[in-house]
Formats: C-alpha cells, sequence, structure tokens
C-alpha cells in the first residue's frame, strides 16, 4: 500500500523509520521524516549551516526518489536549538525553493534526538501526475 522512500544517495535512517512513505490515491503524498544532516557516508557535517544545507540535500534527494522536486513541498516544520537560527532558514528557503512557498513552522527547541543534532526539518509533498 505504501511506498517507501530510503534512498541509497543519502544516509540510511538512523532510528526505526523510513525517510518517506508515498500514500495513494489521487495526488500522489510523501511525507518525509525528520531529516538530519548526515551525509550518505554518515558524517555529520560541524555548525548550523552546514548541517542545514546538507539536510536540503537530503530532502531533495528523497523528494528525486518520489519524482518530486522542491517545487512539490506543500509543507515544511523546522526545528533547531537557537531561535536566531529563524534568519538562516529563511535564507535556506529562498536558495533551495526559487520562489515556492509551502506552508512552513519553524520552531526552537530544548533539545533533538542527539546532541550533535544543531537543526532538523521534515516535510510534505505532493504530485498530481
Amino acid at each position: 500500500m505504501f511506498k517507501v522512500h530510503n534512498p541509497d544517495t543519502i544516509a540510511p535512517p538512523v532510528a526505526y523509520y523510513n525517510n518517506g512513505l508515498e500514500v495513494p490515491p489521487g495526488a500522489r503524498t510523501l511525507h518525509i521524516a525528520g531529516v538530519v544532516g548526515i551525509t550518505k557516508e554518515g558524517l555529520m557535517p560541524i555548525g548550523f549551516e552546514a548541517q542545514h544545507r546538507q539536510i536540503w540535500l537530503n530532502v531533495i534527494e528523497i523528494l528525486k526518489s518520489a519524482d518530486m522536486d522542491t517545487s512539490n513541498l506543500v509543507r515544511l516544520n523546522v526545528f533547531s536549538l537557537d531561535p536566531a537560527d529563524v534568519y538562516m532558514v529563511s535564507e535556506g528557503r529562498q536558495e533551495f525553493l526559487n520562489g515556492h512557498k509551502p506552508v512552513s513552522t519553524y520552531l526552537a527547541v530544548k533539545g533533538l534526538a542527539r546532541p550533535e543534532f544543531l537543526v532538523e526539518m521534515d516535510a510534505v509533498a505532493a504530485k498530481v501526475d
């Protein structure tokens, strides 16, 4: 029933979840789990900006595995440890979304799943074939 999207072009999930699930029928919907800035090789970039950029690269790979791109994003949720990061989050959206404006939520949180994680993003995308 669900199509799983765990592309081999990014790191595998770090816990019990899939990176993406596609839900039929009608418009295809892709739910993207919380993505962190881990590279395909399992490396964690240093610093918020580097992790945030890697998150976008990972999300783009998940979207590609579903024959989608950032224009198919309908919702983004971003979680970071420092409220001041909201400005870099906004810059990232502008860089990677090319004028597209999905609904989104930004939350500054006390902590994420691992201490080395500075930012995390989940998303929902949809495509009518």
